[in-house]
């Protein structure tokens, strides 16, 4: 019998090693937002021949890493690095044109490589041309309906466009990042400097007109009045000092189609507060007063420390006056008061109070139905008396020291003529 030789059994195993993720290279085509996944500490490189001058304005979003957009040369493994752009938030973008004909790449990765996720990207790119603000250029629609533009702005200034040869409220506007940049009335507010766009939409092959003009910018004293003319699609911006627990009353005589609005506007909005906290004031708090006949009139009662703008569009030409000014009465309870109110028209007065205090007032009137509110030391309205033929009460325990406002007006503010104003004298109540 033969023995048989002996061998340990010996077990190879071959583990698999990992692979290290490759970088995505991707074409970049067409304007429709794409949906894609980054590989977890990788990056993706979106290519694509540009021409000079070309804007390219690119978005990357997030809900799983934060997204960083870079802008490069191509046709290199490390093409020289134009932009890096980690915006706050799950968000990234930028808007730049082009220095020259080539490759260019952009690349989105995530802060510091570290982390990957699904992601959505989107890149809008066109051939803007030059504006210079209040000169006026003529366009042609592209056969996409499209005519775009650009300028330089500069930090909390106010541009206007106007369009002739399509619809005024064709276009729209992008700031230095490539955001929407419209704003009140037409108007486009500029929040940093750099290049803002506008981007005007038409009838292919038609031609059109444009002019972007400035707002132009002026000082509002109390008390002062000022005088001004404005063209159609001009804009004129007053700026007022202010601080908590001012009243003021702005009112307009024009000619015109003119449009106004009062906003609180901090020169350096990064810093000053913006957000009410628990128990502050509003920025604004208005008053119900009526625009009538050819006067334009805000009310306002202000709750932060800073500049107030006032700011007035011109739809035609159009010519103004305007002033500002606290025009309230300071009365004392148990003193009568009164005047004559102008048709449509309010007048004011004020009232000292220490918690505890009832405050008592009736509004008679035999000319107008009367109508009464009372607003505390926040400009929050606290009472309002009922609409009747001759009188009108408000009742009001006070509960905190300060200058309470009494607004007179009629019911509609469609009356006016003579009124009175009782305040009977009331004991103070222990709380």
């Amino acid at each position: 019998m033969t023995a048989r030789a002996s061998f340990p059994l010996l077990l190879v195993v071959v583990l698999a090693q990992p692979v290290a993720a490759q970088e995505s290279i991707r074409d970049l085509t067409g304007a429709a937002p794409q949906n894609k996944y980054l590989t977890p500490n990788q990056l993706d490189r979106w290519l694509f021949e540009g021409e000079k001058g070309e804007t390219v304005v690119a978005h990357v979003a997030s809900k799983e890493f934060d997204p960083i957009l870079e802008l490069a040369v191509g046709g290199a493994k490390e093409g020289k690095l134009l932009a890096e752009v980690d915006d706050p938030g799950s968000e990234s973008r930028f808007a730049i044109r082009l220095p020259e004909k080539g490759k260019y790449e952009i690349r989105v990765h995530a802060f510091k490589h570290q982390g990957g996720g699904n992601y959505t990207f989107r890149v809008q790119r066109f051939q803007a041309g030059a504006v210079t603000a209040g000169k006026p250029v003529v366009g042609t629609f592209d056969r996409d309906g499209k005519g775009y533009h650009y300028l330089p702005a500069v930090k909390d200034r106010t541009l206007v466009p106007d369009v002739k040869g399509a619809s005024s409220e064709a276009w729209r506007a992008l700031d230095f990042k490539g955001r929407e940049a419209r704003g009140w009335a037409g108007t486009i507010p500029v929040e940093d400097d750099g290049e803002c766009y506008v981007i005007v939409s038409g009838q292919p092959d038609q031609r059109y007109d444009l002019v972007v003009r400035e707002a132009r910018r002026r000082d509002l004293a109390d008390g002062k009045e000022q005088t001004a003319k404005l063209e159609q699609g001009e804009a004129d911006v007053w700026n007022i000092r202010g601080k908590p627990g001012d009243f003021r009353v702005l009112e307009v005589d024009k000619t015109g189609d003119v449009q106004g609005r009062l906003i609180f506007a901090p020169t350096d909005k990064t810093v000053e507060q913006r957000l009410s906290r628990p128990n502050e004031r509003p920025e604004i708090e208005f008053l119900p007063v009526a625009s009538r006949g050819g006067k334009l009139r805000l009310a306002a009662h202000f709750g932060r420390d800073g500049r107030y703008q006032f700011q007035l569009v011109a739809g035609s030409n159009a010519a103004y006056t305007v002033r500002v000014a606290d025009p309230s009465v300071p009365i004392l309870p148990g003193k009568d008061a009164g005047g004559t109110l102008p048709v449509g028209g309010s007048a004011f007065y004020t009232v000292k109070a220490v918690p505890g205090q009832l405050l008592q007032v009736a509004l008679v009137s035999k000319t107008f139905v009367p109508v009464l509110r009372l607003y505390d030391a926040t400009g929050a309205l606290v009472a309002a008396g009922g609409e009747d033929d001759s009188v009108s009460r408000v009742t009001h325990m006070a509960m905190s020291a300060g200058l309470y406002r009494l607004q007179v007006s009629s019911a509609g503010d469609g009356g006016g003529g003579e009124f009175g104003l009782k305040l009977p004298q009331e004991l103070l109540l222990e709380l």
